[in-house]
């Protein structure tokens, strides 16, 4: 267990795929359910879900939340509410290829915003990664059809999901430097209480405007999946992926997302996974591979044993 805890690549691999399920649920509680109150609900279930367990670490940790509160602040607007928010609203304007195309560019964001706020240089590697990896999220999106891809053009959802990309990639900046204050655990535990108090008027506001159409037991298990993978083990498997090898080196992962989109899509929803799904998936999977290659560090006790 403490292999896989401080192993950055598996967690950002299972984040990744839970992240491809929230993508499916999304859309398909769109239709139902209005996107302010998808994201309060699912944070509710979360919180019933972590509060009996993180309570004691809430009082143990509150005079480093006070000293943070601007920090912790600023994390819930961005990651917890502003990113799925406008996720969730964006599916309602736009298509899922647009969509998609767009939740690429999360690691092209983070590491321009690495680079003007830390002043992180961007390698060869990584830029590699990065082609690669975007090469192959193209393939999927666009089924390997050029003419989709000229054809594409900006909307208002499209506008709207660049805004939740902006947000994750701010609040993955953000989680680094908040990891040498505070505990993961803790800056996840306040974050998404801050988050679920600061969406209650919004939510209110919209039910009184759009009530929820249909809330049966398929919508509950949708919820359910919302509630307690993405919204728990996704945040708390990328925070601590942030805090192992930063911002730039786990955003790559982010392109993984849409590959286990589909293939989760495939088992539940039963849509056909096609050849230029396959060879795209592909080259997502080589990109964050190569991202994740090491080189070996030739040390003094490394040189005698390859002398020996």
């Amino acid at each position: 267990m403490n292999k896989v805890k401080n192993n950055a690549y598996i967690l950002l691999i299972f984040c990744t795929m839970f992240w491809g399920g929230n993508a499916v649920a999304g859309k398909y509680l769109a239709g139902s359910i209005p996107p302010v109150t998808i994201s309060f609900m699912r944070l509710a279930i979360s919180l019933l879900i972590i509060l009996p367990i993180l309570y004691p670490l809430f009082k143990r940790e509150a005079p480093a939340a006070r000293k943070n509160i601007k920090l912790l602040l600023i994390l819930a607007i961005t990651g917890v509410i502003g990113y799925n928010l406008f996720s969730y609203w964006a599916v309602n304007y736009t298509s899922a290829i647009n969509s998609s195309l767009l939740n690429s560019t999360g690691p092209l964001l983070i590491f321009m915003l690495s680079y003007i706020v830390t002043g992180e240089k961007i390698t060869k590697k990584f830029a590699l990664s990065i082609l690669l990896s975007l090469s192959g999220v193209m393939i999927v999106i666009t089924r390997g059809s050029f003419e989709r891809l000229v054809t594409f053009q900006f909307n208002a959802g499209d506008l709207i999901m660049l805004l939740a990309v902006t947000m994750w990639a701010v609040y993955s900046i953000l989680l680094k430097s908040a990891s040498h204050k505070m505990d993961i655990i803790t800056i996840f535990g306040y974050s998404l209480l801050i988050g679920f108090a600061l969406m209650i008027p919004g939510t209110l506001i919209e039910l009184s405007v759009i009530p929820i159409e249909k809330l049966g037991s398929t919508e509950w298990i949708a919820l359910l999946y919302l509630g307690i993978f993405p919204s728990i083990f996704s945040f708390l498997l990328w925070n601590r992926a942030i805090a192992l090898i930063g911002p730039s080196r786990s955003s790559i992962f982010m392109n993984l997302t849409p590959v286990f989109a589909a293939l989760i899509a495939f088992f539940v929803l039963g849509e056909v996974i096609t050849v230029p799904q396959i060879l795209g998936g592909i080259l997502v999977f080589i990109g964050v591979f190569y991202s994740s290659i090491k080189k070996k560090e030739y040390t003094p006790e490394n040189v005698l044993l390859r002398i020996k």
